[in-house]
């Protein structure tokens, strides 16, 4: 998986990043790094912390090699999916089943994003649109998984630019 390495881990962790979180560093994104460097060096004292981790489906989702590069280089904690997760699995998509979009070829991370955020404890860090019924924080909202997006984030460990 391009030198990202997929671990099992029971350390307190905070947070699980998903790919709009990851992505909105890029250049044409909201978050971009060159612009929000402050932003983005907190965060990846987060990531070698250990306390912002991913899971391998959302991991997957990141098709930019240079950002792959970049949570490799952090020593980024990617969760696999077990057991517990699946289960978990099961529950958000039972619960939710708009958030499965059977006409795409690929599966969605987002139930294993929110199913491994469940079996860990973690708050999910999305740039998703809290608004629709097909969106993480929304899933979240109904399963009381704590969400955020980075702005949150930022609230949350107290930083001002």
């Amino acid at each position: 998986m391009g030198g990202i390495e997929v671990v099992n881990y029971t350390s307190l962790t905070n947070y699980i990043i998903d790919t709009s979180s990851i992505l909105s560093q890029k250049d044409d994104e909201p978050h971009r790094r060159t612009i929000n460097k402050m932003l983005w060096h907190h965060i990846d004292d987060l990531i070698e912390q250990k306390r912002i981790v991913t899971c391998s489906e959302i991991i997957e989702e990141v098709n930019d090699d240079t950002l792959r590069k970049w949570y490799a280089e952090l020593h980024g904690v990617v969760l696999p999916i077990d057991d517990a997760v699946q289960e978990n699995v099961k529950k958000v998509v039972t619960s939710n089943p708009q958030l499965i979009d059977f006409k795409q070829i690929k599966s969605s991370g987002d139930a294993f994003l929110i199913a491994t955020a469940m079996k860990y404890g973690l708050t999910v860090i999305t740039e998703e649109n809290k608004k629709g019924e097909k969106k993480i924080p929304y899933v979240c909202k109904n399963l009381n998984v704590p969400c955020i997006d980075i702005l949150g984030l930022c609230e949350k460990e107290g930083w001002q630019f």
